[in-house]
C-alpha cells in the first residue's frame, strides 16, 4: 500500500476477499504494535493487536470508518490499550483490598493476642515442653535455673538457698539454659529468654 492507499481507505474490503486482508495485516500489525507496546508489555500488545484485526475482519459490513484505516486503526488500539490499563489497575486495586482484608483477618484470627484459643493452645503446649526440658535437668541445675529465672533471685541469694558456693550456682545455671536451648529449640521465640 502505498500513502495514498494508506490514508484514503474509508472502507474495509469485504469479509471474503483475503487478499485485500493480508495486505492489511501485512502493512498495519507492525506499527500497531509497535505502538501497543508503548503502553504494554509484547505479549498484551500483541493480543490487542490480533484482536482488533480479527474484528475489522469479521464485522467489515458493520463498521464504518470516517477518516481513514490507518488512523481508525490507531485509535482501536489506543482505546483498547487505555481498556486494559483501567482493568489492570482495578486488579491491582482490587488485589490490594484483598491483601488489607486477608492480614485483617489473619491479626483478628491467628495472633495469639487477639485469639484466646490459640494463647492458651500454644502456651499450655509451651509450658509442657519447658517442664519436660526442666525435668530433664539434675535437681540441682533445676533448682539453681528455677531460682534465677522464675524466682528472679540473684546469685549470692541462690548461694546461700542452696548452700554452695556463687560459681557452682553460676555453673549449674549455665548448663540448664544449655540444656534448655537445646531441648526448646523449636520454639525459637523463647530464646530471648533462655540466652
Amino acid at each position: 500500500m502505498n500513502d495514498k492507499t494508506r490514508t484514503s481507505i474509508r472502507k474495509l474490503p469485504a469479509k471474503y476477499d483475503r487478499d485485500a486482508y493480508n495486505r492489511i495485516f501485512k502493512e498495519y500489525y507492525p506499527r500497531l504494535l509497535a505502538y501497543g507496546e508503548l503502553f504494554l508489555d509484547t505479549q498484551a500488545a500483541e493480543d490487542i493487536v490480533q484482536d482488533i484485526l480479527v474484528y475489522i475482519w469479521e464485522n467489515s459490513e458493520n463498521i464504518e470508518i470516517h477518516t481513514s484505516l490507518e488512523k481508525y486503526l490507531f485509535k482501536a488500539v489506543f482505546r483498547r490499550c487505555l481498556n486494559q490499563i483501567k482493568h489492570q489497575q482495578i486488579c491491582k486495586e482490587h488485589n490490594q483490598l484483598i491483601t488489607k482484608d486477608l492480614f485483617a483477618f489473619e491479626n483478628q484470627y491467628f495472633d495469639p493476642d487477639q485469639n484466646d484459643s490459640i494463647q492458651k493452645f500454644f502456651s499450655e503446649e509451651i509450658r509442657g515442653e519447658i517442664d519436660k526440658a526442666l525435668v530433664s535437668l539434675t535437681s540441682k541445675c533445676r533448682e539453681a535455673f528455677t531460682l534465677s529465672y522464675i524466682h528472679e533471685m540473684k546469685t549470692k541469694e541462690i548461694a546461700l538457698e542452696m548452700l554452695i558456693s556463687e560459681r557452682t550456682v553460676e555453673t549449674h545455671v549455665y548448663n540448664a539454659l544449655k540444656i534448655l536451648r537445646t531441648k526448646l529449640k523449636k520454639f525459637y521465640f523463647l530464646s530471648f529468654w533462655l540466652w
